[in-house]
């Protein structure tokens, strides 16, 4: 399944749906709600979102006129004193707050840069299982063609087995034909002895009757 492309028009329209149910958008709301994403992708244009939001813009706070003037009248040199109190505490929680804000700052880069560490890991993984579903694949169609081949070399040994019980019994009975004549001569070669040596006994007892 194709991942959800996240842009900053999409961002925007999710994070005010979330405003409008009630909801604070925050990263994972909206991922959620897209879909996917990352991290870093969303928070990016999520942080323009909340500063053209305009509830994320404070208001200036005006005091009425006549209580001013009542305060002033009042408390001018009071009022001094807790300037000089209120910038030293100022400073103080500005300072704090700034140690807060770079260490705050700090742990988000990290936990950003873990994430986007994570995100990269997730698509090697991803990947080296897609190459691994590939060379599988191949092994398969190669484990195919070879039982084919298996297949067919198995009948070609029959197609040659038969051809060979067939040249065996052509065989056996040439060797029976063979014998059959070789005997049939044996026989004839004894029965021409036998005849060459009547002839010569014939022979002989006509030259004996010749000479009387």
């Amino acid at each position: 399944m194709a991942k959800p492309v996240v842009t900053q028009e999409r961002v925007f329209e999710v994070a005010q749906q979330l405003r409008d149910r009630g909801q604070d958008p925050t990263i994972l709301s909206v991922q959620a709600a897209i879909g996917g994403g990352s991290y870093s992708t969303v928070k990016r244009y999520l942080d323009v979102w909340r500063e053209q939001d305009p509830r994320q813009r404070r208001s200036q706070v005006t005091l009425p006129e006549a209580a001013v003037d009542r305060l002033m009248s009042l408390g001018r040199e009071f009022w001094g004193m807790l300037e000089d109190q209120a910038a030293r505490e100022t400073e103080q929680i500005r300072a704090q707050a700034q140690a807060e804000t770079d260490a705050m700052r700090q742990q988000l880069e990290q936990a950003e840069q873990a994430i986007a560490k994570l995100e990269q890991d997730h698509q090697q993984l991803e990947q080296h299982a897609a190459e691994r579903q590939a060379a599988l694949q191949t092994l398969q169609t190669e484990h195919q063609g070879l039982r084919e081949r298996a297949s067919a070399a198995e009948a070609k040994i029959g197609q040659l087995e038969a051809r060979l019980a067939d040249q065996k019994s052509e065989l056996a009975r040439a060797l029976t034909q063979l014998d059959t004549e070789r005997q049939a001569t044996a026989a004839a070669q004894s029965e021409a002895k036998g005849a060459a040596v009547e002839r010569a006994r014939l022979q002989g007892e006509l030259d004996a009757l010749r000479k009387k």
